[in-house]
């Protein structure tokens, strides 16, 4: 890399700098890569596998599958709204969830296997169609008792992360990933509670796996 950037290229190219270090090194010297590029002031283009590496160097993300762009923006517009399933699926630990889901005729209500919820305003505009839904886990509320507009889940997994306790959940014949305080006590088999933030939730079409925009 030292070679690389005393050459004073108009353009660097990295292709995975980082993959042999251990996970501690790397973790710090990533840092210390954002701040020597950000000092040259030099176009860079980081290849990588690792998407926390990509979240966290690029000033631009682009998501490549077989040879195509699948995405292309900033790091948080990609994560927080992928263009479509794939790039949800790859961006992100845990990945995006996604659930089959039918809007009623009226918009109102959300099916969700056999339980229902109010459906958020961004839903309406598929009023009566059979649709996609994508959530983050960290944008799931995680209740032991339940709240209006809850729907309820069957734990199978749990994971403490320190910070937070990763459940991977089981709500009528889907597998979640969503995060829990690291306070919040529970158990495999333990019936939980899930609060889904309307303004999360991103809709796919289910056929194509694109995004679908609100009208």
């Amino acid at each position: 890399m030292a070679r690389a950037i005393v050459m004073d290229a108009d353009v660097l190219l990295m292709d995975e700098p980082l993959s042999n270090l251990d996970a501690l090194l790397r973790l710090t010297f990533r840092s210390e890569l954002k701040k020597i590029v950000q000092d040259l002031g030099t176009t860079t283009v980081y290849v990588t596998h690792d998407q926390s590496e990509a979240l966290s160097l690029g000033d631009q993300v682009a998501v490549m599958r077989k040879g195509r762009i699948a995405q292309l923006g900033d790091p948080l517009d990609v994560y927080d709204a992928p263009a479509d399933r794939f790039v949800g699926g790859f961006i992100g630990s845990p990945p995006m969830n996604f659930l089959d889901a039918a809007v009623s005729r009226d918009g109102g209500t959300l099916v969700l296997g056999e339980q229902q919820l109010m459906a958020p305003s961004i839903l309406r505009s598929f009023a009566g169609k059979d649709v996609l839904l994508g959530v983050r886990a960290e944008n799931v509320t995680v209740n032991s008792t339940r709240s209006s507009g809850d729907v309820a889940a069957t734990v199978m997994v749990v994971e403490p992360m320190g910070s937070t306790i990763l459940l991977t959940v089981e709500v009528d014949g889907h597998t979640l990933k969503v995060q829990a305080p690291p306070t919040f006590k529970t158990a495999p088999h333990r019936t939980i509670w899930l609060g889904f933030a309307p303004n999360t939730m991103r809709v796919y079409d289910r056929e194509t796996s694109m995004a679908l925009e609100a009208k």
